[in-house]
């Protein structure tokens, strides 16, 4: 079973829009959870990319960010066990897109997803999370015959108030997490 877990955060009044393509794009999904959240709420992005992946009953879970748009492939051809996949974004790859990855269960159930002390905005924690994957030595990839349009990169992060300020908490929480 494939569950695609979906994250919005409603920055304007075109993100219904932007929200609905990414929903519609989505082939090969078995189950679609998608939270919406906004500058009012307080969840942040580390704590709603949690609560999806804790709700999803899937045998894989693909993270999306709401701003990227399924153009080639299936969801199902990034699933590969042992294996965290990425597809193709704008038709360039590399082995993990924090935007849009793929993670078998037993990986999420081994090393987790979000550090929650990255829960202040929405900068380094997919960078830990990559290191936390390669500590673990698991395997990375990229899936060319997949891609997904990402027409706007930054959208959101760039309309997030307080942006600058919660991208130095973080670096500064990745830095001394690591001993950098």
């Amino acid at each position: 079973m494939i569950s695609a877990l979906v994250s919005s955060y409603w920055v304007d009044g075109q993100k219904a829009e932007i929200l609905q393509r990414c929903l519609d794009s989505l082939e090969g999904a078995d189950e679609i959870l998608s939270l919406v959240t906004h500058h009012k709420c307080s969840l942040g992005f580390a704590d709603a990319w949690n609560r999806l992946a804790t709700l999803a009953k899937g045998d894989f879970l693909i993270f999306i960010g709401d701003n990227n748009t399924l153009t080639k492939g299936s969801l199902s051809q990034l699933c590969i066990s042992g294996t965290v996949t990425s597809p193709l974004i704008n038709e360039k790859g590399q082995e993990f897109w924090g935007m849009v990855f793929c993670m078998p269960r037993d990986i999420y159930e081994s090393v987790g997803l979000y550090d929650m002390r990255f829960n202040n905005g929405s900068h380094w924690e997919d960078t830990d999370l990559l290191r936390r994957l390669k500590e673990k030595n698991i395997p990375l990839k990229s899936v060319p015959d997949v891609n997904f349009n990402r027409p706007q990169g930054g959208r959101t992060i760039d309309a997030t108030p307080g942006n600058e300020h919660k991208k130095t908490i973080n670096a500064e929480i990745f830095i001394k997490k690591w001993n950098l």
